[in-house]
């Protein structure tokens, strides 16, 4: 038998290592762009378990699997590993930002507000994460820091009909009705299909009894977006006939049907009782959580939980609409 010579050892060797990278680059494109979120999770933790990554790879893959545990809801594994993530690399804009997100989707306002605050002393980003900040502080119950960064974002940002629209919420939650008036309309002005100002400013109508000013932006509002069902239920207070919120109402039947189909048997969907699956959070704390329909993104995307406990289903844009009604329907 013929004996290797070093040469075609070295070679084989060399063969194995190019091997091996080739295989730990594929495997960390999947975690970094591959489209399934079950298959991101899936790499990044393969890289994440790895015993040979350096500390800035590792950190990367947590950041990574976070965003894709944020996406389906799961946010207290994205919390961990966005933590894990800055033990590993302290200073990094976009662990803090991801973490003070699913810190707020989990109901601690301050520990956003850290973090945001971490974010923008690194960044000097003054604009999306003061807006962030900013609304995190209006969660919290601190309106007056709450407008200040929302003044900040205005200042920066003319044109920005989001920005007017939640200073609005907060200048309303301070009684100052003829600021937040002034915000809706601005916001209203800038963006003229802006459903949830209408909604907002509709509201402000009708606490102060002028029917006809509340009816005309509550109509408006569910004309631009159905699924606003707070509109809906607005426009019934006021007296107006069933026709006006029929579709709305047709929405939120609709969502329902969908949610006992493919996730009661692990979600609260209801006003009232607990999950049958501890970790799945009750829907009507996610109506609370995501005042601003900040679930379409998670929802458009598909729903998957990162384990095997829930299975993956797609949604159109319409069922997406349905859902989101149901949900908004579940508010105090």
């Amino acid at each position: 038998m013929r004996t290797p010579t070093l040469h075609a050892l070295f070679l084989t060797a060399m063969l194995l290592i190019s091997s091996i990278a080739a295989a730990r680059a594929d495997v960390m494109t999947d975690c970094k762009t591959a489209r399934a979120g079950e298959m991101r999770i899936a790499a990044c933790s393969e890289i994440i378990a790895s015993k040979t990554v350096d500390r800035p790879v590792r950190a990367e893959a947590l950041r990574r699997r976070a965003a894709a545990y944020a996406e389906r809801a799961a946010y207290s594994e994205a919390e961990a590993d966005y933590t894990e993530a800055l033990r590993l690399e302290p200073a990094v804009a976009g662990s803090l930002t991801g973490r003070a997100n699913v810190r707020l989707a989990l109901g601690n306002a301050a520990g956003a507000i850290v973090d945001l605050t971490d974010a923008i002393r690194l960044t000097g980003n003054a604009t999306s994460l003061s807006m962030a900040r900013g609304y995190a502080y209006l969660v919290k119950g601190d309106v007056d820091a709450a407008i200040t960064d929302f003044d900040t974002v205005i200042g920066l940002q003319a044109k920005n009909a989001a920005a007017y629209n939640i200073r609005g919420l907060a200048f309303r939650k301070k009684g100052e009705i003829a600021k937040a008036i002034t915000d809706y309309a601005k916001a209203i002005e800038i963006n003229p299909a802006f459903a949830q100002a209408y909604a907002n400013r509709g509201y402000v109508y009708e606490a102060q009894g002028d029917k006809l000013a509340a009816v005309a932006d509550l109509a408006r509002a569910l004309q631009l977006d159905p699924a606003l069902t707070g509109a809906a239920n607005g426009l019934k207070r006021l007296g107006q006939p069933a026709d006006v919120t029929r579709q709305s109402a047709e929405l939120i039947a609709h969502g329902k049907e969908l949610a006992q189909k493919n996730c009661a048997w692990c979600h609260a969907i209801d006003k009232s009782g607990d999950s049958p699956n501890p970790r799945a959070p009750r829907w009507r704390d996610m109506a609370g959580r995501h005042p601003i329909m900040a679930l379409r993104e998670p929802l458009s995307r598909g729903i998957a939980r990162p384990h095997d406990e829930m299975p993956k289903f797609e949604l159109s844009d319409a069922e997406v609409d349905t859902i989101i009604a149901y949900i908004n329907s579940l508010s105090p």
